[in-house]
């Protein structure tokens, strides 16, 4: 009996099946002949006899291995993955148990016909509300769940690319060389610090193939109305089985629909990756963006700048050491430079007398009807007549900050899950007032994934974070999340984020205005709850969200005091649900639909009329509804997107306060000619609709374009 036992014994094949991090992954299938075998929460798994298997789950790339009596298998991430999310804990988790919200999104949402900007994918993010300032390189923000537009961290290879103090113009960020995308709504300052008070979103770029000999790459061309040109180059590969390359080179070009409204953005984007072995790796990512962009002012009201410009450089650098220390520890060092330039000059000096005719409704908020004659003071009954001089000053800025950041995260695994750590260190420096300031932060961070059960899972984790100027925060978060029957799954979330002050509200030293260096970080309590699920056999996926965000220390210009400065006064809440879902109708069609239904209110402010109002820019309710086919050899999309009215500042007529709702329409398609050839059409604002996403500020009418895309 003890004989046969051993022989059992020996011919079995056992072994552990882990991501690239070295964290187990349950419910994997390992199939070898006709036997089946599936990990268990621990990873674990067990044939009978050692064999050529096949080792699967969604999210992760397919494996064939060769099984002897013990093993360990790590499967790499599927590289289009929608399923596997890293921004949320630092380390591969399935998004529906990382106790987030957020969407992913991959290569191909990259690739004609699709947009050549990142923020237009982010319009239909539910709980994301972007709005440009006028047309093609107008400035462009992104509110998250209600935050200011500079709570939001945006990452590039894990590289911050926003300016110290959280601010981020998304009209330069070009698609061109992205690969993936991440976006986790919500506070995440337990793992990167103090300016993810609402919102993460991290950028990855496309790498190649260190087995791909060959090397692949990719024109694009096309050509729209408003004199815009748009071409891409890319090309990617790998050298001697250690060596991988992606080089991509991008411009887009158009003259504007209004006088001086031309926008030119040239881009370049490197991506080095050295395997020293199959445990170690190097990678080095350089990226660069140059832009011009005429400002025209506000058209829609009359008011053309035919001088003003604005004038951008940024440079982005990421090194990055991975190493794995056994099949139970990975860790890594990364040094991130990035470098932002903005120069703008308007040596305008007219003056415009406009005129307008409004109206008040019985809530007191007040609307633009018509531009009117200056000499015509007649209006309609229930509407009145304002005029106002307006006066164009010659000015000149110039906005100069770097930083610079090294960290060092590592992940160790266990039974359980996975306990990740880490220590961060960033040097922000600017010129401001005509002089070099510097800050610096440091920060030490924890996160443990644990799998209470197979159907509970936790997720835990805090930072430390420490600034030369405001001093030392804690910032936690939690998240539990609950597997239900039917693929259903239940979170319930909690966490605070920060947002650091900017360098002027720290060190500015002039005349009339002047830092205060004794602020404290904005602050972000936040609670929210989620429902996900699949239904009809994973045809139908849905997500609700309920979330609840107080923000305190919000800091504002006090123009009281002489000088004015920077204080910490204001407060707001923000509460609201998001709903998304995603239907596979049938082979080749699928519809998408998300909704947000927003409630702001500004309870204290240094201007007390402002006390008990929505906050600017934020919707009341927002969404988008889209139509995809693919079958074999085209695609065709369409779909609109709805943003209601909101809450604005008016600054010509100091009256306006609300910016009429507005639906943009598009449509687009493309057809693969041949194996290399694949034409393609876009058309936006198909409807033609006039709207203004800031007030004044005229957004693009009907527009669209028609290119050509080759690969080899």
């Amino acid at each position: 009996m003890t004989t046969a036992v051993l022989l059992l014994f020996l011919f079995q094949a056992t072994g552990v099946v882990s991501d690239p991090t070295g964290r187990p992954i349950p419910g994997v299938t390992v199939a070898c002949g006709t036997e089946t075998a599936t990990t268990d929460s621990a990873g674990a798994f067990q044939l009978a006899n050692p064999c050529e298997a096949t080792v699967s789950k969604d999210g992760f790339a397919t494996a064939k291995v060769s099984l002897g009596a013990t093993n360990i298998v790590t499967l790499q991430l599927a590289p289009t993955s929608s399923n596997v999310l890293v921004t949320a804990t630092g380390t591969p988790v399935s998004i529906q148990e990382a106790g987030v919200a957020a969407d992913i999104f991959t290569a191909q949402d990259f690739e004609p016909p699709h947009t050549a900007f990142v923020e237009d994918l982010l319009r239909d993010v539910p709980g994301l509300d972007i709005v440009q300032t006028g047309s093609n390189g107008g400035l462009t923000n992104l509110f998250a769940r209600g935050g200011d537009s500079d709570a939001t961290l945006v990452l590039l290879d894990g590289v911050p690319i926003t300016e110290p103090g959280g601010n981020i113009d998304l009209s330069n960020l070009s698609s061109a060389g992205i690969d993936r995308m991440e976006v986790v709504r919500g506070p995440e300052s337990a793992l990167f610090g103090a300016e993810a008070s609402s919102a993460v979103i991290q950028l990855f770029s496309k790498s190649g193939d260190v087995e791909s000999t060959t090397p692949h790459g990719s024109l694009t061309y096309e050509r729209g109305n408003f004199s815009t040109d748009h071409s891409t180059g890319t090309i990617d590969g790998g050298l001697a089985q250690r060596l991988d390359y992606a080089f991509t080179g991008d411009q887009f070009r158009s003259t504007g629909e209004f006088p001086n409204s031309a926008h030119r953005l040239t881009s370049g984007t490197g991506n080095l990756g050295y395997r020293f072995s199959d445990h170690t790796q190097l990678r080095a990512v350089f990226r660069e963006f140059d832009s011009y962009t005429g400002d025209a002012g506000q058209t829609a009201y009359g008011l053309d700048d035919y001088l003003a410009n604005e004038r951008v450089r940024d440079s982005t650098l990421s090194l990055r050491l991975n190493d794995q220390r056994g099949p139970r520890f990975i860790q890594h060092v990364q040094f991130g430079y990035h470098r932002y330039r903005d120069i703008f000059m308007d040596s305008s000096t007219q003056t415009d007398n406009v005129a307008a005719i409004l109206r008040t409704n019985a809530q007191g908020n007040t609307y633009l009807v018509a531009l009117a004659n200056p000499a015509d003071s007649n209006a309609p009954p229930g509407t009145f007549f304002i005029d106002s001089p307006y006066e164009f000053f010659p000015s000149s800025s110039l906005e100069l900050t770097a930083r610079e950041n090294v960290e060092y995260q590592g992940t160790l695994t266990h039974f359980h899950g996975a306990l990740t750590f880490g220590y961060e260190y960033e040097r922000q420096a600017g010129n401001i007032s005509d002089f070099n300031v510097a800050r610096d932060d440091n920060g030490v961070y924890l996160n443990d994934q644990y799998s209470l059960t197979s159907r509970i899972f936790l997720n835990a984790g805090a930072r430390l974070q420490q600034s030369s100027t405001f001093g030392t925060e804690f910032t936690p978060r939690g998240a539990v999340t609950f597997r239900l029957p039917k693929e259903t799954y239940f979170r319930v979330s909690g966490g605070r984020g920060i947002k650091e002050p900017e360098l002027i509200d720290n060190f500015a030293n002039t005349t009339f205005y002047v830092g205060n260096p004794n602020l404290k970080p904005e602050t972000t309590d936040s609670f929210e709850a989620g429902l996900f699920r699949e239904w009809f056999s994973r045809r139908l996926r849905t997500e609700v969200s309920w979330f609840r965000n107080s923000f305190s220390q919000l800091i504002e210009f006090d123009s009281a005091v002489n000088p004015g400065t920077w204080i910490n006064i204001d407060k707001a809440w923000a509460r609201g649900a998001e709903f998304s879902g995603t239907a596979h109708l049938f082979g080749f069609a699928s519809l998408h639909a998300a909704y947000t239904l927003l409630y702001t209110d500004v309870v204290n402010d240094a201007d007390p009329t402002q006390i008990g109002l929505p906050l600017v820019r934020r919707p009341k309710n927002s969404g988008s509804l889209s139509l995809a086919l693919a079958p074999k050899r085209w695609t065709f999309s369409a779909g609109a997107r709805f943003v209601g009215e909101r809450e604005e500042q008016d600054f010509v007529f100091y009256a306006i306060t609300r910016n009429p709702g507005y639906t943009f329409v598009f449509a687009d398609a493309s057809w693969k000619m041949t194996k290399h050839l694949e034409p393609f059409l876009r058309v936006n604002n198909l409807l033609n609709e006039d709207y203004q996403e800031v007030l004044g500020y005229q957004a693009l009418s009907r527009n669209g374009s028609a290119g050509m895309r080759i690969t080899w």
